[in-house]
């Protein structure tokens, strides 16, 4: 007996606005997961596994309600396999990204832990054949020369957090991380529906992240009220509505354009770390923010 039928849609052409509003939405809840990890008092691998923990029954209630709607349930066959590389990846994203925040400032981390749109393109070009158009290619630089000239009066400070190049070298690993991701759950929202994949991939970022906790020998439960609220947090606001509404929109735009949008979360994090840890931004990083918005108006008109 085949598969049951998701009746997922084809990609429009022009995705509505809804789903550009659900995708910028997300990208600005994952700006805050910085944030989030600087106040919880355990490991960074520790951290991604609270983080998962907390968003596993949003995902599922969210999987049961899209299964009652659509009248289906499962996956389509070869689903199972870009769903587990995407819960991979995404646990090397995250254990990657809050190690790098004990060595390097919020602001370096995000915005070169954002740089995965290069691979994203890269990848979705040489795998999925997805040539990027001159726009999005525009984009492409304008959201990278944004964010270089976010992170480039950092890269030379000696204070702590703000210097440090192993914080920044587990930041770009983080980014490569997340590239793979993108590429893997957009390939799996082919075959199955957003809310299944979210819960999935989640459950498997989870046990990865527990199992490297306990290898790094880290501490696991939080030892304060703070750090309870904050991987509660990690876990309700910049994943589950984070990561979920991200991959509600891949469904309706290519691996390119989403990938773009994503720089939008380096914004967010030099704005949150300004206004709570005082890591005011220059003039040249005001102006490089400027050029990831203008990045994100190109994307939505390509």
């Amino acid at each position: 007996m085949s598969a049951p039928s998701l009746s997922l849609p084809d990609r429009p052409a022009t995705p509505a606005l809804g789903m550009f509003l659900a995708l910028l939405l997300g990208a600005t809840c994952i700006g805050f997961s910085g944030i989030f990890v600087r106040f919880a008092d355990v490991g960074p691998a520790a951290a991604g596994f609270w983080r998962m923990a907390f968003a596993l029954p949003v995902l599922a209630a969210w999987m049961a309600l899209e299964d009652r709607r659509n009248g289906a349930g499962g996956v389509r066959p070869g689903a199972m396999l870009p769903i587990a590389l995407a819960g991979l990846a995404f646990g090397v994203d995250v254990v990657l990204y809050n190690a790098s925040l004990g060595f390097t400032s919020i602001a370096n981390a995000s915005l070169l832990g954002n740089l995965s749109p290069v691979g994203v393109i890269l990848g979705g070009w040489l795998l999925f054949r997805e040539k990027p158009t001159r726009r999005i290619l525009g984009a492409l630089l304008l959201a990278i020369g944004g964010a270089g000239m976010l992170v480039l009066p950092k890269l030379g400070a000696t204070t702590p957090p703000s210097g440090g190049m192993l914080g920044d070298g587990l930041a770009i690993g983080a980014a490569f991380s997340y590239a793979a991701y993108i590429l893997a759950v957009r390939r799996a929202r082919n075959r199955a529906a957003a809310g299944r994949i979210g819960l999935i991939s989640s459950a498997i970022c989870a046990v990865f992240c527990l199992v490297a906790a306990l290898g790094l020998g880290e501490t696991i439960l939080p030892q304060t009220l703070t750090g309870w609220l904050a991987v509660a947090a990690l876990g309700l606001v910049s994943h589950a509505m984070g990561q979920g509404l991200i991959t509600l929109a891949l469904g309706h735009y290519g691996a390119n354009a989403a990938s773009l949008v994503m720089v939008w979360p380096a914004l967010v994090s030099v704005l949150a770390a300004w206004a709570i840890f005082a890591e005011q931004p220059s003039p040249a990083q005001a102006f490089g923010g400027v050029a990831i918005l203008a990045a994100v108006l190109l994307v939505r008109k390509g």
